[in-house]
C-alpha cells in the first residue's frame, strides 16, 4: 500500500477513534475548545456592558478587533493541542504500538493522520468561533465593542490565521505527545510551557527578549492579537513558529522510530 494510501486510512481510523459520543473530541474538545471560549468572551463582555452603561462616572475601555479573539486562541487552540497530545501518547505504548506497528510500517503514518485529524478539527473549530464572536460581540455588546468588525483588515486576517495557528499547534502537541509517550505528562508539559514558562520568562535576565522567542505567543501575535511585547520580525514573521511545529513532529516520529526498533 502506498504512504498517501496508508495515511488516508491511518486518518479514517483516527476519526473513528476520537470521534464518537464518547471521544475526546466530544468529551474534552466540545466544552474545554467551544463552549469555555464562548463562555468566557460573553461573560467578560456582559459584564463589561453592564460597568459602561450602568453610570457616566465609570469609564470602560473600548475592545478592538485585535483584541477580540483572545479566549479562543488561548482555549480553542490549547485544549485541541493537549488533545493531539494526550492522543499520540496513549497510543505510543502497549497494545495499540504493537497494533500500529503491524498495520503501518512507516513510523509516520499514525502521527500525521494524528495531525491532520486533530488539526483539521482545531481549525474548524476555530475559524466558526472567530465568525460567531467577532458577529455576536458587537451587535449585543456595543458599548464596548462596537469596535470589532469582522470585514476589517484584522477581522480578516482573523479568518485566515487563527485557524492556522490552531492546525499548527496541534502538530506540536503531536511531536510532544510522541516524544513523551505519557498522556498525563505530555499534556502538563504542553500547559506548563505554554501558561507557566511563556508568561513567566519576562522575569528573568533579559526575559522581554526571550519571551519574543516563545513559540505560543509568536503564533498569537501571527494572527494579529496584541500581546504586550512585540518581536521585531512582525506578525508575518512570527508565523515562522510553524517550523517549531514541523521539527518537535520530525523529533516525535523519530522518537517512534527509535522505539519500534528497540522493541
Amino acid at each position: 500500500m502506498t504512504a498517501v494510501a496508508q495515511l488516508w486510512r491511518a486518518a479514517r481510523a483516527e476519526s473513528v477513534r476520537l470521534g464518537g459520543l464518547r471521544g475526546p473530541l466530544v468529551l474534552a474538545a466540545l466544552p474545554g475548545a467551544v463552549l469555555a471560549p464562548l463562555a468566557v468572551t460573553f461573560a467578560i463582555a456582559a459584564v463589561a456592558e453592564r460597568f459602561a452603561t450602568m453610570s457616566s462616572g465609570i469609564r470602560v475601555t473600548s475592545v478592538q478587533t485585535s483584541n477580540s479573539v483572545y479566549w479562543v486562541l488561548t482555549f480553542t487552540v490549547m485544549v485541541s493541542a493537549v488533545i493531539a497530545a494526550a492522543a499520540q501518547a496513549s497510543s505510543a505504548r502497549g497494545a495499540a504500538a504493537d497494533l500500529e506497528r503491524c498495520l503501518f510500517p512507516r513510523a509516520w503514518t499514525v502521527p500525521a493522520a494524528r495531525w491532520l485529524v486533530c488539526g483539521g478539527w482545531a481549525a474548524t473549530a476555530g475559524l466558526v468561533l472567530v465568525i460567531v464572536v467577532m458577529t455576536v460581540l458587537p451587535s449585543a455588546f456595543p458599548a464596548v465593542y462596537g469596535g470589532v468588525d469582522l470585514t476589517s483588515s484584522q477581522g480578516l486576517r482573523f479568518l485566515a490565521t487563527v485557524p492556522v495557528y490552531a492546525f499548527v499547534a496541534c502538530g506540536v502537541g503531536v511531536g510532544v505527545g510522541a516524544l513523551i509517550g505519557q498522556p498525563v505528562v505530555a499534556a502538563a508539559v504542553l500547559l506548563g510551557w505554554a501558561f507557566l514558562v511563556e508568561n513567566s520568562i519576562a522575569l528573568a535576565p533579559k526575559g522581554y527578549t526571550l519571551q519574543g522567542y516563545m513559540p505560543f505567543l509568536n503564533g498569537q501575535f501571527g494572527t494579529g492579537q496584541e500581546l504586550a511585547f512585540t518581536p521585531p520580525w512582525g506578525p508575518g514573521g512570527a508565523l515562522l513558529y510553524a517550523a517549531v511545529a514541523a521539527a518537535l513532529f520530525a523529533a516525535g516520529c523519530g522518537a517512534l522510530a527509535w522505539r519500534r526498533r528497540a522493541a
